[in-house]
């Protein structure tokens, strides 16, 4: 599934931007990866990040990353 990319404003890295369950926006790191536990699922015509418990995620390769987590300026979008 291909999905359309951004550069991060903070760093180099690609990003997908997705919605979460709770209507969030978020953005998702591009490749899987170990470790990953956002899984991209596309509903009514919105790409949506669905965050997979640990006991569902072992073993699985095809979770990514949010990118909150592996952005290394991430502190400076953090909510105060």
């Amino acid at each position: 599934m291909e999905h359309p990319t951004e550069k991060c404003r903070s760093c180099p890295a690609q990003v997908i931007w997705a919605t979460t369950e709770r209507g969030k926006t978020m953005p998702v790191d591009v490749e899987p990866g170990p470790g990953g536990n956002v899984q991209l699922v596309e509903q009514y015509g919105q790409l949506t990040a669905v965050v997979v418990p640990a006991h569902r995620a072992f073993g699985r390769k095809d979770l990514r990353m949010s990118h909150f987590v592996t952005c290394p300026q991430a502190d400076q979008w953090r909510r105060r």
